[in-house]
């Protein structure tokens, strides 16, 4: 027997619990229609399709944030952006003052592990909280920026199931963040074909930009040797979700279906030619930045498809009830628990995702954004679905409710002191200014 046959018995052992174990998958910058599930024309996810198949998918989940840290704050915390500390702030900020999803189950008497991929998810963010384990060992640097730390699916997964080898006497609580399809798009020789091209409008090559933000190119950390052309650049990223969903097809297989709970998500999306913007994220609340899969596996939910609009701050109070345990009243999410049992219709509501100096609401017929530079921002401008994608209607006075969010802010805690080595890995990734130039 291998060694992973080994850890994916052993992660099967029988044993008595009055609570279901708890597994939790984010994908970084996984666009959800870039899942086969969602409507992706290629076969490149067999293994998040499953689990769709025989759970109920959202077809309309908003990411709080477009950008890693905010996005799994409110996760953790049921807290819309500007709701917690970590605020919309990347890397400097630290999520605390708020009961997490992973100490809620720790007191509940769960054993609980995350292991992370990214860099910037780190225990210095305090996403670390209520962790019994919090695996962020990340041995690798990225392919354009070295000292920009991460992990392979692979090697995280691994990690994840030797830790899900172990033997114990309580439920679990196993959060697994897998980084693969954030750019630069290099994924394993095994990989890089399995799309091939992605058509997309522009067809032509594109210059490589100065920065890893902009319109009309390619981002600096996302250049490849010889590689210039939009539809290559979108095959090799559908490659690096192919990876990303074999390992969690292995990740999957370690649970006991009949004793597990699955939820999975991504923190965001990506910009491939929305807006002249390519293979980026975290510069706007559109639609293919928000929109991510969202899919809740549980043995006491008939698999479904359930139209209208749920959010990243729905995913803890629905772990939270299908665990047996309260939601906390300061929750803006809601459980979903009734909408997997079929007790209830999804409620039609606004949902938010904040960037800082940009937020959109989204509904159930639509999204209003408006761009948030000052105290008194102006109006909406709203977006109405249509088929085959938005259309912009008339601007709308900026609801009160929306007002009150905005002026009401939680103030940012600073994380903890960051060493030059992670002020370096910021700025490289585009999240810190650069440093001063000495004159």
């Amino acid at each position: 027997m291998n060694l992973l046959a080994a850890i994916l018995q052993l992660g099967c052992s029988p044993r008595s619990v009055s609570q279901p174990d708890l597994l939790l998958i984010t994908i970084d910058t996984l666009r959800a229609d870039f899942v086969h599930s969602y409507g992706f024309s290629r076969e490149i996810t067999p293994n998040m399709d499953a689990l769709a198949a025989r759970g109920v998918l959202f077809e309309t989940a908003i990411a709080a944030s477009t950008v890693t840290v905010p996005a799994h704050a409110s996760i953790m915390s049921s807290r819309y952006v500007r709701e917690h500390s970590v605020g919309y702030e990347n890397g400097a900020t630290r999520l605390a003052g708020v009961t997490t999803l992973a100490e809620s189950l720790h007191a509940a008497g769960y054993d609980t592990a995350g292991f992370v991929s990214n860099v910037v998810l780190k225990t210095r963010t305090g996403l670390d909280r209520g962790f019994d384990v919090y695996d962020d060992r990340l041995p690798s640097g990225e392919l354009n920026r070295p000292d920009y730390f991460e992990r392979s699916a692979d090697a995280t997964v691994g990690r994840a199931l030797t830790w899900l080898a172990q033997p114990r006497e309580r439920p679990f609580f196993l959060w697994v963040h897998l980084q693969d399809p954030h750019g630069p798009y290099a994924p394993p020789p095994d990989w890089a074909d399995v799309a091939e091209e992605i058509p997309l409008r522009v067809n032509r090559e594109l210059p490589v930009l100065r920065w890893n933000r902009g319109r009309g190119g390619i981002p600096a950390y996302q250049a490849l040797d010889g590689i210039r052309r939009a539809p290559q650049y979108a095959g090799l990223y559908a490659g690096e979700i192919a990876f990303t969903d074999h390992w969690v097809g292995k990740l999957v297989a370690a649970v006991d279906r009949d004793q597990a709970v699955i939820a999975l998500t991504a923190d965001h999306g990506e910009s491939l030619d929305e807006d002249g913007f390519f293979f980026q994220h975290g510069h706007t609340t559109t639609p293919e930045q928000v929109l991510v899969p969202l899919i809740f596996v549980a043995s006491d939910i008939a698999p479904g498809r359930i139209e209208g609009v749920a959010s990243h701050v729905d995913i803890a109070p629905t772990l939270l009830e299908l665990a047996g345990l309260a939601v906390p009243e300061a929750a803006s999410g809601i459980s979903l628990v009734p909408v997997l049992r079929g007790e209830a219709p999804l409620p039609d509501r606004a949902v938010l995702s904040d960037i800082g100096h940009e937020l959109s609401a989204y509904d159930s017929k639509g999204y209003l954004t408006v761009k948030v530079l000052d105290p008194d921002p102006p109006d909406w401008q709203r977006f109405e679905r249509v088929e085959g994608g938005w259309r912009k209607s008339a601007a709308s006075p900026l609801p009160p409710a929306i007002r009150d969010y905005l002026s009401s802010a939680v103030a940012h805690v600073p994380a903890h002191a960051m060493s030059d080595e992670d002020v370096e890995r910021l700025r490289a990734l585009g999240y810190l200014p650069p440093a001063p130039v000495e004159e």
